[in-house]
């Protein structure tokens, strides 16, 4: 052989550094190329891992020209000497250099390039797919060939990771002249492989650029690893999805194809339908084209494989393609044409298409026997009514999820729904979820759903979700006569219905459903007024509270309850059966956050709590961790990104900080931990005892005194024997009490003596040991003989096998710790706490229905004793028996009659009542519901909301009476009479009590308003109905206009109006109580003031005061003393002349006073009308010896002058008229009220007059007679008005502004004194 016809060491050194050391080569063969005519070059083929390179036999040598493997689409030997390679459809002829008749470098070269391409796709067939022909003679020579392909097919050879990913991307970054991502392959290689996951999702690689997507997808074309290709939400090139196609077109491994909101346009369906018609060996099963404007075109291309799919697909997805009934009566009718997609096909979803137009296609499919166990057709504006006759007669046995939202039930003209509406509600076999969102539900769909679903026997554990159907009252009694019958539902969703305050009826009926375990109540509270709210929450309280509560989920959500919330919240603490809670969007506060952290500190169920969008601040959050710490149940708390995000604004690390914590302890709570029933019995304990205790003790003291009077009376009603027993009776009560902390102690007693489940876990865990380990010495046996059967010749040597043995087996240990933590700690603590809870039920039953009957015995065997009659011992006959099953559902109505009382008790005795008067009082026993729940708080009571009056009470008082009230700056806004001051100068008197408004005065000096509403008391003429309206009028406008009213939290403006209403009544209601309220202040302080003027009182206030006409006459002493009428005193304060019956008064109140002096008397006698006031005298309070004015002639030292405020019950003279003054008060004539008119702007007070504070008609008086007065005079009324204005330890009141001519009769000085000063 001549050295031209092999590579010469030259040549190889040459190639090796032509191609570069990071090729490696598998054979390099010297060949003949056939140039011009019939002359031949001598070449060199050089097989890579995947790559041919034929190069110049000369040194230096340079690439002639290369091909990838992928590249050749044929192979052909027909001499033995002759390869002949068809690449990109143009054929290149290779001839060997050896003998003619040799094959052996052919073979060999075919070989290498065949086991070249089942390193990269070891699971594909070479012949038929990856080169599609392969042609060699004779036919022996193939015999090789067939023998690598049965190897690699045969599974005898490692593949590598999810099916040699890796190599096969390498090779696709080859042919396509891509870089290759180390990153890509590693992330393949480890992560996928880890999870097992059979879907390459391209979102995982979205980071890297376009182009380099295009090898990763190309990979899939001969993987047999990946069953599923997800592009879903991806924005993909043009290149990427021409990928796509081909890899359609290509792959034998694709099952799932998920291309949803790519872009895909009625273009890319075409081509997809073409790479589907043209690969029928494609095992495609899903398909999901959804989001993507494909439109009618797009699905007339899809229906044409769709029809033609030879296995039928499972999941089909082309929601919102913008479809019509054209295209859906298409796709309809592909799969109607398709035999096998009526046994295949579960899944169809066209929702968000628009099927108003004839549907039948789809009809007709839906009629026949098919196994679709969901169909979506939300948002389709299909006609429901026709619908359901398909569904009636083809998908009854297997649909199991029907959504149907957002879509009209029927045409304007056809209001009526067919039979088959609720016919198929009653047939179907398989439902599980069914949704009518958005859809305007009529009500008798909504009756034919709830009865349909009512008569069916065959489903259960329904979704029913009806939300935002502004359903109204018309649905709410529907749900309300309906629900509890529906036993099939397990999950309700009920929320923004605008239920509002029918929401309370139709959660008491959800309540009688024990099979709902999810209901959604959320959204329907937004727009009700908030004194409606309290019975809806009392309503849900009351469901969750029972105890009989299946409820495990409750959604009340993005309600805005705010402060009404906290019901529910107190009632958390004692819950027995919610796990997951969504209160979100309710703005609670952190009032809210820290109910919520009390219940949460004794609940031991709730799992699953949504808190956000509640206005809750750094201090709620650290309220709810510190709650937390002692709370083993809760495992998820969404993370409150609203609120938290606030608060991170302005306290960054507090916000993590708590937020940590937070955490922290929720990862506690996930791992199982055993906690001790102690608490529960504690808290179940106080349940008992806080209601229960008060009740027993009232009835054992009543009982015990009953026994006690009748042994010292020496009765025998019923013997010795009943009286021992009643004391038997009386000693169970008392032991009742503590009875839960007995049964508690047992099973304490029992856990001490050693707990036969602990034992018997301990014994499973030693036992499980000892399995454990026994089935690991067999494995490493069995290991050890399998790697001795597959490499004998290694380990044929008994040395190496033990050692490999003692190895394994020192591997193959497992701890005895670890199993036993796994077995007592982690799944002894479910069970053991799970046995907790059940003896806490049993024990808490017991307790509760002992003291039941001890206080059914106690009620009965106190009423018998008192009644006479002996104490009855329960008999246990046929007939006590017979009466009492006779009278069970009697006495179960009385239960839940006393129930429900005992609940509105609950109810009233959680409002804390702020006055300081209110007397706590003995409650009666409580129900259980009323027991569990967290009495109100005080303080958001107080804040935010105003306690509601008792139905019935003896005495109704004004709650903000007691409060400080705010000093008035500013005159009233509403319009008073005045009279006309520029009249005449001698009728100045005329309308005077109209100028004097009611001021502000102490709660013990009840002052008369002259232009108080009720003036039709003074005009009936008598003194004791114009005492009675003056008070009212004074009452009403202390509790109206005086006290502050408290501040109310209201939803609407609305309210307001009605608000006035309510307290208008309840003025009315209660002006009988407050007049006597203050009238008996009034004279309880006239009582401790002035003792002597008190006894005055007794003789002379008879026909003024609130008794009645006997009890006046009683105290005179007269029997023919009725209340005294005085004619024309009815006219005073309307224009009369009211000085003249202001003297007539003085001078009766002058025989009680000793005589003036005879100074005082002559100066009277000298100018008897100089001054209109002249004869009107007033008490003096003392400050006559204070003031030097010549005119004053009180006598110091008067008996009847040391009270500084004096009440006009005990100062005004009513005794009767003189004679000598009947007349001039006969004469008297009612003049009509003075007309309305806009008050005058007030003053300031801040002015620099001190007479400011004075009444303007006074400083009129004043101004008139300011010639007749002295210095000295004036200097003393200055000094008056300043003592008045010093506080209230002046002696002398001022004579402010809202001073009335009832005041003035009330002070020391005399009207005369102060006109003439």
């Amino acid at each position: 052989m001549s050295g031209r016809n092999i590579i010469t060491r030259e040549l190889s050194d040459s190639i090796r550094q032509c191609l570069g050391r990071k090729v490696k080569l598998t054979l390099k063969v010297l060949v003949k190329v056939e140039t011009r005519g019939d002359k031949t070059e001598n070449r060199v083929l050089a097989f890579a891992s995947c790559r041919l390179f034929v190069l110049t036999a000369k040194v230096p040598t340079r690439v002639d020209q290369h091909f990838h493997y992928l590249d050749i689409q044929g192979i052909e030997s027909r001499k033995p000497n002759q390869l002949c390679l068809t690449v990109c459809d143009r054929v290149y002829t290779y001839y060997t250099t050896h003998e003619e008749n040799s094959s052996h470098e052919v073979d060999t070269m075919v070989l290498s390039l065949c086991t070249a391409l089942k390193n990269i796709f070891p699971s594909v067939p070479l012949t038929r797919h990856i080169i599609r022909k392969v042609e060699i003679q004779p036919p022996k020579r193939m015999q090789q060939l067939e023998e690598l392909e049965r190897a690699t097919l045969g599974g005898t050879r490692d593949m590598g990771p999810c099916g040699g990913f890796s190599t096969q991307y390498m090779c696709m970054c080859d042919y396509h002249a891509l870089p290759y991502r180390e990153e890509v392959a590693w992330d393949v290689d480890t992560i996928y492989l880890s999870h097992d996951t059979r879907e390459l999702y391209l979102h995982d690689f979205d980071y890297l650029e376009q182009k380099d997507l295009i090898p990763i997808i190309s990979a899939l074309e001969y993987n047999t690893w990946f069953r599923k290709l997800r592009a879903s939400h991806s924005k993909l090139s043009h290149e990427a999805i021409e990928r796509i196609l081909h890899v359609v077109s290509k792959s034998l491994s694709l099952e799932e194809i998920y291309l949803d909101n790519i872009g895909a346009k009625a273009e890319f369906a075409n081509k997809l339908s073409l790479a589907l018609l043209s690969n029928s060996n494609i095992p495609l099963q899903k398909l999901d084209l959804s989001h993507n404007p494909l439109e009618d075109k797009g699905a007339i291309h899809i229906s044409n494989p769709i029809g033609r799919q030879a296995k039928g697909l499972s999941h089909l997805n082309l929601s919102h393609c913008g479809l019509t009934g054209k295209g859906v009566n298409m796709l309809a009718h592909s799969l109607s044409v398709n035999k096998y997609m009526c046994q295949t096909l579960t899944f169809l979803n066209l929702a968000g298409n628009s099927l108003r137009d004839d549907v039948n296609n789809l009809y007709n499919f839906l009629a026949q026997p098919n196994t679709l166990k969901t169909l979506d057709l939300s948002a389709t504006e299909c006609a429901i009514d026709a619908l359901f006759g398909a569904l009636l007669r083809g998908c009854t046995s297997s649909l199991a999820q029907l959504i149907l939202s957002r879509n009209s039930f029927g045409s304007k003209k056809s209001r009526e729904m067919l039979p088959s509406f609720k016919q198929y509600f009653t047939s179907t076999l398989a439902l599980k979820t069914l949704t009518f969102s958005q859809c305007k539900l009529p009500s008798d769909a909504l009756k034919n759903v709830l009865l349909g679903l009512a008569c069916n026997e065959n489903i259960s554990e329904v979704d029913l979700d009806l939300s935002s159907n502004h359903l109204g009252a018309t649905g709410a009694q529907i749900l309300e006569s309906c629900i509890h019958g529906v036993r099939c539902l397990a999950a309700l969703d009920i929320s923004d219905n605008g239920l509002e305050t029918q929401l309370g009826p139709v959660v008491a009926a959800i309540s009688k459903n024990k099979s709902i375990k999810k209901l959604n109540i959320g959204r329907n509270l937004n727009s009700i007024k908030s004194k409606h709210v309290y019975h809806v929450m009392e309503a849900v309280v009351q469901m969750i509270q029972e105890e009989d509560c299946v409820l495990e989920s409750l959604f009340i959500n993005d309600s805005r309850l705010k402060t009404d919330l906290h019901n529910l919240l107190n009632a958390l603490g004692s819950n027995h059966c919610l796990q997951n809670l969504d209160i979100s969007g309710n703005y609670m506060g952190d009032s809210g956050a820290r109910l919520l952290a009390k219940a949460l500190q004794i609940n031991s169920k709730l799992q699953f709590i949504s808190y956000d969008r509640n206005n809750v601040t750094l201090q709620g959050y650290s309220d709810i961790a510190y709650a937390l710490q002692s709370n083993y149940s809760v495992k998820f708390l969404p993370f409150p990104v609203h609120d938290a995000m606030l608060c991170m604004k302005t306290a960054p690390e507090r916000t993590e900080n708590i937020m940590r914590r937070i955490q922290d302890i929720l990862y506690r709570n996930v791992s199982p931990m055993k906690y001790s029933n102690g608490q529960a019995f504690r808290l179940q304990q106080g349940f008992l005892l806080s209601s229960t205790q008060q009740q027993v003790d009232r009835l054992v003291l009543q009982t015990g005194e009953v026994v006690r009077t009748l042994r010292r009376s020496g009765s025998d009603l019923g013997g010795s024997n009943s009286l021992q027993w009643v004391e038997g009776l009386i000693a169970d009560a008392d032991n009742s009490k503590q009875l839960i902390s007995h049964l508690h102690d047992v099973v304490l007693r029992r856990d001490d003596a050693g707990n036969p489940i602990e034992t018997k876990l301990h014994q499973l865990s030693s036992d499980l040991y000892t399995v454990i380990s026994n089935n690991l010495q067999d494995t490493v046996e069995s290991m050890v003989r399998s790697a001795q059967d597959k490499c004998p010749n290694v380990l044929s040597e008994e040395k190496v096998v033990n050692d490999i043995r003692t190895a394994c087996l020192a591997k193959s240990q497992l701890s005895y710790q670890l199993v036993e933590s796994a077995i007592v700690e982690q799944a002894g603590s479910v069970i053991l706490n799970k046995v907790n809870e059940v003896n806490l039920a049993v024990a808490s039953t017991v307790s509760d229905r002992v003291i039941d009957e001890v206080v059914e015995s106690l009620s009965k065997t106190c009423k018998n004793l008192q009644s006479g009659e002996g104490p009855r011992k329960r008999a246990s006959t046929g007939t006590e028996m017979g009466g009492r099953e006779r009278g069970s559902s009697e006495s179960s109505t009385r239960s839940e009659r006393s129930d429900t009382v005992s609940q509105g008790d609950d109810t009233t005795s959680q409002k804390s009542d702020p006055s300081p008067l209110a007397t706590p009082q003995l409650p009666k026993r409580k129900s259980l519901h009323g027991r569990k729940l967290r009495p109100q708080s005080v303080v958001a009571e107080s804040l935010d909301s105003v306690s509601e009056l008792p139905s019935s009470c003896g005495q109704l008082q004004h709650l903000g009476k007691a409060r400080p009230r705010r000093v008035k700056t500013r005159a009233p806004t509403r319009p008073m009479g005045r009279a006309d001051l520029v009249e005449e100068d001698h009728d100045i008197s005329e309308g005077v009590d109209t100028f004097f408004r009611p001021g502000s005065s102490t709660p013990t000096t009840p002052l008369i308003s002259p232009d108080s509403e009720n003036r039709t008391g003074s005009e009936r003429g008598s003194i004791e109905s114009l005492t009675r309206s003056d008070s009212l009028a004074r009452s009403e406008s202390d509790v109206t206009r005086d006290s502050p009213r408290p501040h109310t939290k209201s939803r609407d403006t609305e309210e307001e109006d009605e608000e006035e209403e309510e307290e208008v009544s309840l003025e009315e209601k209660s002006s009988h109580s407050v007049r006597s309220l203050i009238g008996r202040q009034a004279n309880e302080g006239m009582a401790k003031r002035s003792p002597d003027m008190s006894a005055r009182k007794a003789s002379t206030s008879s026909s003024i005061s609130y008794a009645d006409d006997k009890s006046r006459s009683e105290e005179d002493g007269k029997e023919d003393s009725p209340p005294r009428k005085i004619a024309g005193l009815h006219k005073m304060g309307i224009g009369g002349n009211i000085l003249a019956e202001m003297k007539k008064i003085q001078e009766k109140r002058t025989s009680f006073l000793p005589k003036d002096d005879e100074k005082d008397k002559e100066e009277k006698k000298e100018s008897p009308s100089s001054n209109l006031l002249a004869g009107v005298r007033l008490r003096s309070t003392g400050l006559a010896d204070s003031l030097m004015s010549p005119t004053n002639g009180f006598p110091r030292g008067s008996g009847g002058s040391k009270s500084p405020n004096c009440n006009r019950d005990s100062c005004i003279d009513t005794s009767g008229p003189s004679p000598s003054t009947k007349p001039v008060i006969t004469a008297l004539k009612p003049k009509p009220p003075p007309p309305l008119a806009p008050k005058p702007r007030p003053k300031s007070v801040s002015g620099g007059d001190r007479r400011s504070g004075v009444a303007p008609e006074l400083l009129v008086l004043l101004d008139k007679r300011r010639s007749t007065l002295t210095t000295n005079q004036l200097e003393e009324l200055e000094e008056t008005w300043v003592d008045g204005e010093r506080g209230e330890d002046s002696l002398c009141p001022p004579l402010h502004r809202q001073t009335s001519h009832k005041h003035v009769l009330a002070t020391d000085l005399s009207l005369e004194d102060v006109v003439n000063v």
